[in-house]
């Protein structure tokens, strides 16, 4: 079987932890490293031997072809470089939640369907050791039907309100949404609110989402941007059981009927960049099906305007 052809565009702070990946996975060659800032981009290359570096996608496509174009930039400049891979005939994973409207995401979608290309938003809460792992518990009816949902993202982030990002929304509450829709099936209503905490951010920094699942369960995703406390933690109940990943600790903490005291788990193996680049070389492969999707993005995008316009 043939190495698959990556090109990365974008070396910030993601962008390199993408290129650390690709270059230790097997079966995978990065052929390209594209960036606008070109002394950026040759520091980047500098660790590695025989990278070609240029200085835009469109010149990169004119010198070879590539299997996937891997998009590590802020959402708000994807579009174009997304589009331009597409018409191109690769597959593309790009920075979640691709952009930050799902009327500019959605063209996107049907452009990846015409072309029977993936597109593939990068979760990567959906790859975290315990995330899985509580999947695979969900899967095997050991905590029950879920009824109830929590999860909370907080901290203080310097960086928020820089204006390559979206808001609390579409940055942090996006992961809450995609991980309820993961553990406890399709959003059938949303509620929520928003609010400005910190006046110097000058956008949403805080968020309270309500979620209703089609199978009846029901969630609350809470986001915060300004908390001296934060805390980062996904809840799950069920009909027989219940689960809890605390990221802080890096645990998954698990009740069941058979086992009804509270048992302790600790998950190592590959981070969650590494699960997640390494299931898209298996899904370019046609090894596995897609875990994540571009239709989990626009649903994610759908559920916050839904939340914005209340």
């Amino acid at each position: 079987m043939s190495d698959l052809s990556i090109a990365v565009v974008g070396c910030g702070a993601l962008g390199q932890v993408h290129l650390t990946v690709w270059m230790n996975l097997i079966g995978v060659r990065v052929r390209a490293v594209i960036d606008k800032n070109a002394s950026l981009a040759v520091q980047t290359v500098t660790p590695y031997v025989g990278i070609p570096v240029f200085p835009d996608l469109q010149t990169a496509l004119a010198s070879e072809g590539f299997d996937l174009v891997d998009v590590c930039l802020p959402p708000n400049e994807q579009q174009p470089i997304i589009e331009m891979a597409l018409n191109a005939g690769c597959h593309v994973l790009c920075e979640k939640p691709i952009t930050y409207t799902s009327a500019t995401a959605r063209p996107l979608l049907e452009l990846a369907n015409q072309r029977e290309r993936l597109l593939i938003p990068g979760f990567v809460h959906r790859f975290y050791a315990p995330l899985l792992h509580l999947k695979e518990c969900i899967d095997n009816d050991d905590i029950g039907r879920p009824t109830m949902f929590r999860c909370r993202f907080s901290g203080h982030w310097e960086e928020a309100g820089a204006d390559r990002m979206g808001d609390i929304l579409t940055e942090t509450a996006t992961n809450g949404i995609d991980l309820f829709r993961y553990l406890c099936g399709e959003v059938a209503s949303s509620h929520g609110y928003t609010r400005k905490i910190d006046v110097n951010i000058g956008i949403p920094d805080t968020a309270l989402i309500t979620l209703e699942g089609v199978g009846g369960a029901l969630g609350v995703v809470e986001a915060c941007w300004t908390s001296p406390g934060g805390h980062n933690r996904v809840e799950v109940y069920g009909s027989a059981g219940a689960a809890i990943v605390d990221y802080d600790s890096e645990t998954l903490r698990i009740l069941t009927a058979e086992h009804p005291i509270w048992q302790t788990r600790y998950e190592a193996g590959p981070n969650r960049y590494e699960r997640l680049l390494s299931h898209c070389t298996d899904a370019l492969r046609g090894l596995q099906e897609p875990i994540v999707c571009a239709l989990d993005a626009l649903r994610a995008l759908e559920i916050c305007e839904s939340v914005s316009k209340a």
